[in-house]
């Protein structure tokens, strides 16, 4: 799928619940093929990244019992992308590497039921949950020993459970605003200065939307609609000393989430914000011309690009007077605690995964900032990955917290309410946020 991936950022147990929430389309059937693409992931930056990891002929001396099969489980996605990556490492090492085609929204449930009845992979390809997997007893440890201090640190906070890590993490995900450059010349500092620009765009006949946004009509998409709520310096739970959040602690309806409630309620009644305009409608105004500012992440790069719109990555303007921060998230790669050929996944982890040319390799794909250090390097030449970079910067983590999946559903369907009018914003915010509360008393 190259289509949209505003989902990736649920927190963990959050997958199948949210379904709605995110986007739709990344999942498949659960065919599987073995990595016999005829080669391998053309390499960016070749120069840069050559003298900074090891080849894959540098794998070949890699422990023999470390050979046999790899089976991998991933959406269609990332298996389109991982497959041509992989080919030359696992020939080298003389192992024959087999993805499995999972739907996004099961595929960590399905993990986690199958791991411990005998049946599941080698190796999960996912949105890191940790929690959950580690939780569920379904992941191993890796060892990394000075490799781990080769990744962002958040991105190894995000595989790590008490200490100890259990996944390697390959991207750095957050969203932020792209804006037609031939419709708007200048980035808007707030929202109320992008929704102007972008109005009298409409009136001149020039646009058809002054700022495109895609949420569901009936779930929202909290998401993306995060870094509006940040600027008003409202949060989701509190916080320690220690950046550990506290799952009985609901922030939601403090003084500072009721004001963005408030303001959400003005967008909506404006038309601002239209919780009817779904995440396909507001990608494609963009690709067409037909809309100067969107709100999405690294996973629409290479489509609107191919589109032809030219287009710069600006930070999310404030609607609240702070920084806009959106959600920081990773995707990472798993262990099972029962694989089938442990020596090989453990050696996919600590050899191909920590690898600068396969981190690049994967980003050639995907698009998305790479976690591994030395491969955000070796591409951070590249203007998009360089604002993802700084403005994920001073993004906020989601929450990792069994608790994080109560609030989805709520919080995005309150969003809807309240954009569409259906009651009094700051009654409808404290309702959701007393619904949750109830929810996570019952987990």
């Amino acid at each position: 799928m190259a289509l949209l991936r505003t989902r990736q950022f649920m927190g963990a147990g959050t997958l199948a619940a949210t379904a709605a929430l995110l986007l739709a389309g990344c999942g498949g059937s659960a065919e599987s093929g073995e990595a016999t693409a005829s080669s391998a992931a053309p390499s960016a930056s070749e120069s840069a990244v050559a003298s900074a990891a090891p080849s894959a002929e540098a794998s070949a001396s890699a422990e023999p019992q470390a050979a046999g099969d790899l089976t991998i489980w991933t959406e269609d996605y990332y298996v389109k992308i991982f497959e041509p990556a992989v080919k030359p490492w696992a020939e080298a090492n003389g192992i024959n590497v087999n993805f499995v085609t999972k739907d996004f929204y099961t595929m960590t449930d399905e993990f986690i039921a199958a791991v411990p009845a005998g049946e599941g992979p080698d190796l999960l390809i996912a949105p890191t949950a940790t929690y959950q997997l580690v939780s569920n007893g379904v992941a191993a440890p890796v060892e990394l020993g000075d490799l781990a201090a080769g990744f962002d640190a958040g991105a190894i906070a995000a595989v790590t459970q008490d200490g100890q890590i259990y996944g390697v993490p390959f991207t750095v995900e957050n969203i932020a605003l792209y804006r037609n450059t031939d419709l708007a010349s200048t980035a808007p500092a707030t929202f109320d200065e992008m929704i102007a620009a972008g109005n009298a765009l409409v009136d001149e006949g020039k646009a058809k939307s002054a700022f495109c946004i895609g949420q569901d009509p009936k779930s929202g998409n909290g998401y993306l609609l995060m870094p509006f709520m940040s600027s008003f310096g409202s949060t989701i739970f509190a916080q320690d000393a220690n950046g550990n959040f506290d799952g009985n602690q609901l922030t939601l309806d403090d003084a500072a989430g009721q004001e963005f409630a408030k303001w959400l309620g003005e967008a909506g009644a404006s038309g601002a914000l239209n919780p009817d305009m779904t995440l396909d409608i507001a990608l494609q105004q963009f690709k067409d011309g037909e809309c100067p500012f969107l709100v999405t992440g690294p996973w629409d790069l290479g489509g609107i690009k191919e589109s032809g719109v030219n287009f710069a990555i600006d930070a999310i303007p404030t609607a609240g007077g702070e920084p806009a921060a959106p959600f920081v998230g990773n995707y990472g790669v798993y262990a099972s605690s029962q694989a089938a050929n442990p020596l090989a996944a453990q050696l996919f982890l600590t050899d191909f995964m920590t690898n600068t040319e396969s981190q690049v390799a994967i980003w050639e794909g995907a698009q998305n900032p790479p976690a591994l250090t030395a491969a955000f390097e070796a591409v951070a030449d590249d203007p998009y990955m360089k604002a993802f970079g700084e403005i994920g910067a001073y993004g906020v983590p989601t929450p990792p917290i069994p608790a994080m999946s109560q609030v989805w559903g709520p919080w995005g369907e309150t969003e809807v309410l309240i954009q569409r009018g259906k009651g009094d914003p700051v009654k409808l915010w404290k309702d959701m946020a007393e619904k949750i509360r109830a929810d996570i008393a019952k987990m």
